[in-house]
């Protein structure tokens, strides 16, 4: 919950009630790199846990392809319920229409596509480097995926309308959509800072590189946002359990998941043999903060005060925290062979002397059943419950919903 906003959270649960609900709760989005793009490009922005587009549903018939009274292509509906579709645009371009009038749009299906660059590219070589070539039948097949999805999402969304109307309580339609707004905000900021654009204008600049728009970007997280809560409410609602038995065989069942390598964390000070006039110099400076390191002096503020490389700048910790990454070189196999909470011996390399602390230590092999682990557990095991029951949804939603779908890509 959004602890700054006490009372609108409040007025959010209250329109769940009948759902069993809580609060809606962001989910950080997936990120995934493109060929020749910005950095880091927005990839899959909504996608629900439940409905992956590597699995979609088995094939539901749709609708006919023009709906009765609607001509191809449509023009804004104007019987929209709980969609209106964007302002200043007659040409918005209507690919779908869920139950009594949530809509899908032909611009929010292509960014979706858009998304997924790397699914339907390939590098060749050409004339002047490598060419991204198109494969038309995999983005034709991708667009039909990206749609099937965004019906499902206002199946989903269009249900838990029609219940908060039963429960006379269609006012807090809009503050579940204020709230969800608030959120997508905070994961655009996310994103903001992530991409480092210092103004909207530039961030509109990088998605338009690849193709995307904010207001498209923003309607997705805050539509899924509110069809994943609605089905986690649903799940609320069954009360459903998780006993400790349940949690140790799945931990049992996917130990492979819950692995853990050799990790460290370590401080560092480095005595450079360039500050002295003799190596023994050097030798008797740094053995005797070695030993003030060893009787417990604080090794943050040691590496702070002596430190003559990068370590005392950064609190003393040193490069790496696995095998095969401890930075320099020579330090590594006394990090590994020093106890958490010990201090090493003078480690004399090429440049000076290292004296090694380490902080914390992981030992290879499969995590404890402790409690953090059976938070986890805990947490993959009501996702899967979560994907069970958004699938459950569709499919009952798609036999008894009305799904339009007026016009397809050619």
């Amino acid at each position: 919950m959004d602890a700054a906003t006490p009372l609108r959270t409040l007025l959010v649960i209250a329109g769940f009630t009948l759902l069993g609900g809580c609060s809606l709760s962001a989910q950080e989005p997936g990120l995934k790199a493109r060929p020749q793009m910005p950095a880091e490009p927005i990839r899959g922005l909504p996608l629900s846990p439940t409905a992956p587009v590597e699995a979609p549903l088995p094939a539901a018939p749709l609708a006919p392809a023009t709906p009765v009274g609607l001509s191809v292509p449509v023009e804004k509906p104007t019987s929209i319920r709980s969609s209106p579709l964007p302002a200043g645009d007659p040409r918005v371009k209507v690919v779908a229409i869920v139950g009594a009038g949530n809509i899908v749009t032909d611009e929010e299906v292509w960014e979706a596509v858009r998304q997924r660059v790397p699914d339907y590219t390939s590098f060749v070589d050409g004339q002047g480097g490598k060419q991204i070539i198109e494969d038309p039948v995999k983005k034709k097949a991708i667009y039909a995926e990206e749609l099937r999805r965004t019906i499902e999402r206002e199946l989903i969304l269009d249900e838990m309308y029609a219940k908060l109307k039963k429960a006379n309580k269609l006012q807090v339609i809009e503050e579940i959509k204020e709230f969800a707004g608030k959120a997508a905000d905070r994961q655009i900021r996310e994103y903001k800072k992530r991409y480092k654009t210092g103004s909207d204008d530039d961030f509109k600049l990088v998605l338009l590189a690849q193709g995307l728009t904010v207001p498209v970007i923003r309607r997705q997280i805050e539509r899924q946002m509110m069809a994943d809560e609605y089905v986690r409410s649903m799940l609320r609602e069954k009360n459903l359990s998780i006993s400790l038995g349940e949690l140790r065989g799945y931990f049992e069942k996917h130990a492979d998941d819950f692995k853990t390598p050799d990790r460290v964390k370590w401080m560092s000070i480095f005595i450079s043999f360039n500050k002295f006039n003799t190596t023994r110099e050097a030798y008797d400076y740094a053995l005797a903060i070695q030993q003030h390191a060893a009787a417990g002096e604080d090794f943050a503020a040691l590496s702070k005060t002596y430190d003559h490389g990068l370590a005392g700048q950064g609190g003393g910790f040193g490069i790496g925290s696995e095998r095969g990454k401890i930075q320099p070189a020579d330090v590594e196999p006394t990090v590994w062979a020093t106890e958490a909470g010990k201090v090493s011996a003078l480690i004399e390399t090429p440049a000076g002397y290292h004296i090694v602390k380490v902080a914390e230590r992981e030992y290879a092999g499969v995590k404890p059943f402790d409690d953090k682990v059976q938070t986890e557990v805990r947490r993959r095991i009501q996702m899967e419950m979560q994907a069970m029951e958004y699938r459950r949804l569709v499919e009952k939603l798609w036999r008894s919903g009305v799904v339009q779908v007026v016009e397809l890509p050619k």
